[in-house]
């Protein structure tokens, strides 16, 4: 089975979005030691050519050594992508990203103007992204994606066409809409688990608008055939399903289809059980499979922990056109 190593460069962004996990726990911005180049590349040689791997943050273009990470997994073999905010990039710099050939760049994309930037809380961030997603498309070589993704939440759900719409505008080949992952605390109380050591915000009393998502999906679904861009989402719900996701309590059936194929790295080298549990599972400079495997399998030995119901790695993301 091919691996996929979901590696946080840095907690350091230059937007603190209303929804961010790193935000919730305090994570972001946090001052503390980050995995040095060299140590990274170390860690890099322990996987074979093919391997994916998939960088963010924090804002991983924050780092000064950032293109000498990523030109090092090319020249591994790595199937890799980079999610960013575009906040910290310029021409020059989508330029020098795209001639290192990654198989995507995710731009993050959250509504139009005001409501990305309120979002972001960052004035002018949509319209710096849009340039930077615009050059993105518009230099981009044969094998490379451009990626906008959406959180959907409560601030942005009647929102949706305008981003759909900005993102076909700037010539993305994929515009994805993903629902805001978070666990309820009586979910999360269930899990067994400290609150330390859960990644994903506990959240009550959260709620959507379903009627308002349903209509901007309907908008959306209306557009089919004038653009290029794709539409996809992460998953694309029934009513009923999408009422229990954001209104109701939610109990994790079955198996995690990525927990036994997927390495999660924090900036620090720390490797975590997985996108949504923070139990520690060993280090980066002497990471040992076999040990963090014996980790993640005492995690579900009775089963998904009750606040893996909303785990964006339990939904395939669904292309709707």
């Amino acid at each position: 089975m091919k691996e996929t190593v979901m590696m946080e460069l840095t907690w350091r962004c230059g937007a603190a979005c209303a929804f961010c996990y790193l935000g919730k726990t305090g994570r972001l911005n946090r001052r503390g030691p980050e995995m040095k180049e060299a140590e990274i590349k170390a860690f890099m040689r322990r996987f074979p050519a093919g391997t994916h791997f998939y960088f963010s943050g924090g804002e991983p273009f924050l780092r000064k050594d950032i293109f000498g990470i990523l030109a090092y997994a090319s020249a591994r073999g790595f199937d890799w992508g980079v999610n960013t905010n575009g906040l910290a990039l310029d021409a020059a710099k989508i330029k020098k990203l795209l001639a290192l050939g990654p198989a995507y760049i995710i731009f993050s994309l959250h509504g139009p103007a005001a409501a990305h930037d309120r979002l972001l809380r960052v004035r002018g961030a949509h319209k710096k992204l849009l340039a930077n997603l615009k050059t993105a498309a518009d230099f981009k070589r044969p094998g490379t994606e451009i990626i906008t993704n959406c959180v959907v939440n409560a601030a942005n759900a009647a929102l949706l066409p305008a981003v759909y719409l900005d993102a076909a505008r700037a010539g993305a080949d994929r515009a994805v809409f993903e629902h805001l992952q978070f666990v309820k605390k009586a979910e999360a109380a269930r899990a067994g688990l400290s609150p330390s050591e859960i990644i994903t915000p506990a959240l009550d009393g959260y709620r959507l608008d379903a009627r308002a998502f349903a209509a901007s999906i309907k908008k959306i679904k209306a557009l089919r055939g004038a653009f290029k861009t794709r539409f996809e989402l992460r998953p694309d719900f029934t009513p009923a399903q999408l009422e229990r996701y954001y209104n109701g309590l939610l109990k994790p059936a079955g198996s995690c289809p990525g927990l036994l194929s997927t390495v999660n790295v924090e900036p620090d080298g720390s490797v975590r059980t997985c996108v949504l549990y923070g139990a520690a599972a060993g280090r980066a400079k002497d990471f040992d499979r076999a040990a963090v495997l014996k980790v993640k399998r005492r995690l579900v030995k009775a089963g998904p922990p009750q606040g893996c119901a909303r785990c964006c790695q339990r939904f395939k993301i669904e292309r709707v056109f």
